[in-house]
């Protein structure tokens, strides 16, 4: 009997003249085996550097968006509709969404029937300031907005001509506030609703500046509100600069 015939069919592929090449084969499949590992290795360092970088990216257009809100509603603010200043609390009132109107008929003090040019799309509970040439007064409404005339909670205290303006105000807050993770949020909230406007942060400071360029100012003296953020990973500070109005 031949050396090679000892071996079953599907063996003798693998034997040459000289012989059974099985270690060959070993070895070939043992560097198959690095080259696979060394691949997926690659691979997973490749896929782990997208994934951060996609966070990166994700985080910093959260923080522009962020920032452009900030900006735009604390310009809304002036030193009159402060309520509080502090290096983690920040509250005003404004207009956040340009409500408002006219009154289309003269008031009379214990009225609380307003005829307005447009109240559609104004929610009951929400404060509204009614002025008029020498006089401001602030009420909350009783029921939504119809279309022309508006529903207080409480009398008028006194008279108005035609003409007279009515706006919304709302209650507007940023606040910093410490997740279960150990990372503080930059927080803003509007009339009672409040939501993360910047989360995963190091750190959150507002400062307040007066006239001649001094932190520390009172809220009758507030011309710049400041907030520095500080980034997870020792990234530079973001800080913006937002005047108020006079």
């Amino acid at each position: 009997m031949s050396g090679s015939s000892r071996y079953p069919a599907w063996l003798k592929g693998l034997i040459s003249s000289s012989g059974v090449c099985l270690s060959e084969l070993m070895v070939a499949l043992a560097i198959g085996t690095v080259v696979l590992a060394g691949s997926l290795e690659a691979f997973n360092l490749v896929q782990a550097q997208a994934v951060r970088q996609q966070r990166i990216l994700a985080a910093q257009q959260e923080m522009r968006l962020g920032l452009e809100v900030f900006e735009q509603e604390v310009r809304m603010a002036s030193s009159s509709t402060i309520a509080v200043a502090r290096s983690d609390r920040f509250e005003f009132s404004a207009n956040i969404h340009g409500l408002r109107t006219v009154t289309t008929a003269p008031l009379v003090a214990g009225q609380t029937l307003l005829p307005v040019q447009s109240g559609s799309g104004w929610e009951a509970g929400k404060t509204v300031v009614l002025c008029g040439m020498s006089r401001c007064e602030s009420h909350r409404l009783g029921s939504p907005g119809q279309r022309s005339q508006l529903l207080l909670s409480d009398p008028v205290g006194g008279a108005y001509p035609p003409g007279a303006s009515v706006e919304v105000r709302n209650r507007v807050a940023y606040y910093t506030r410490v997740d279960d993770r150990d990372r503080t949020q930059l927080m803003r909230q509007i009339d009672g609703g409040a939501g993360v406007l910047i989360g995963d942060l190091q750190s959150v400071r507002l400062s307040y500046w007066d006239e001649w360029g001094k932190a520390g100012a009172g809220i009758g003296r507030i011309i710049r509100v400041a907030v520095e953020l500080s980034m997870i990973g020792g990234d530079p500070k973001v800080i913006r600069d937002v005047t108020v109005r006079s």
